[in-house]
């Protein structure tokens, strides 16, 4: 009996010490008090636990008796982003999308130093007809829904230097485009949170897809779903556009973005 209160003891106050490190995490500056309000705990405990924290280096005090995210915390933390496999992160929620509509779906990084993106993450259609996607090809920005819906979300002079290195159109004959083009379509991309539209990287192909933020809100990447246009039902596209930007949004909270309610209302462009 003694035995399982003890362990009882123990699994309640590791819960209380992670709850006060995600508010650690989560908050810039932070008190006693918000510690414990978050952890559910009296303000003596709070301080006892940030007293905890402090020796190992997880929290230091700032100023005016508030206190900030320590050196150990923020190594750590670094140590855990360096070793971050993206596209593993981002295949659980490409499972779920593959599952309900049964297409080809992928994950997608933005590479800024080229201006271009690459996919690291694809589930496959079961289908005989299918869009096969080749990864970690660099793909130009302005083709397809998955570049496109990441335009709309960067500075100006790097949506100009994604233009600039499009390349030849994937059908011939189609126009290259231009800035004043990606404009008209920027703010229902911003207000919508995610981009729809025939895909010209995937001829004969419907593309949705939305962006994915980081921590730091800078865009990281982005997902979505390809349909050949022979099996494509527009009733079914609403569905798809709301499901591809729900899973972008999980998918940037999973990796510490806070959205603060403005994806899909008129979220502005992300400098980075």
């Amino acid at each position: 009996m003694a035995k399982a209160q003890d362990a009882q003891e123990s699994t309640g106050v590791i819960e209380r010490t992670l709850s006060a490190l995600r508010c650690v995490a989560e908050r810039g500056e932070f008190t006693p008090k918000d510690i414990a309000e978050e952890v559910g705990v009296p303000t003596s405990t709070a301080y006892r636990l940030l007293q905890s924290l402090g020796a190992m280096n997880f929290v230091e005090k700032a100023s005016q008796g508030n206190y900030r995210v320590g050196r150990q915390f923020i190594r750590l933390a670094a140590r855990v982003m360096d070793q971050l496999d993206y596209g593993a992160i981002a295949h659980p929620f490409l499972q779920a999308l593959s599952e309900t509509f049964q297409e080809t779906v992928a994950f997608a990084l933005y590479l800024p130093n080229d201006h271009a993106f690459t996919i690291v993450d694809t589930i496959q259609a079961a289908h005989p007809l299918q869009y096969i996607v080749a990864k970690y090809t660099l793909r130009p920005m302005v083709w397809g829904a998955l570049g496109r819906s990441m335009l709309a979300f960067l500075p100006d002079e790097d949506v100009h230097a994604a233009i600039e290195r499009q390349g030849e159109p994937p059908e011939p004959g189609t126009p290259p485009v231009t800035f004043e083009m990606l404009q008209g379509e920027f703010e229902s991309i911003r207000r919508q949170g995610g981009y729809v539209g025939l895909s010209p990287n995937a001829l004969g192909t419907n593309g949705t897809g939305a962006p994915v933020f980081n921590s730091r809100g800078q865009l990281l990447g982005s997902l979505g779903i390809a349909v050949p246009l022979v099996r494509y039902d527009a009733s079914v596209q609403p569905e798809m556009t709301t499901a591809v930007i729900s899973a972008a949004r999980d998918l940037s909270a999973a990796l510490g973005f806070v959205d603060k309610g403005r994806r899909g209302s008129g979220l502005s462009r992300r400098t980075g």
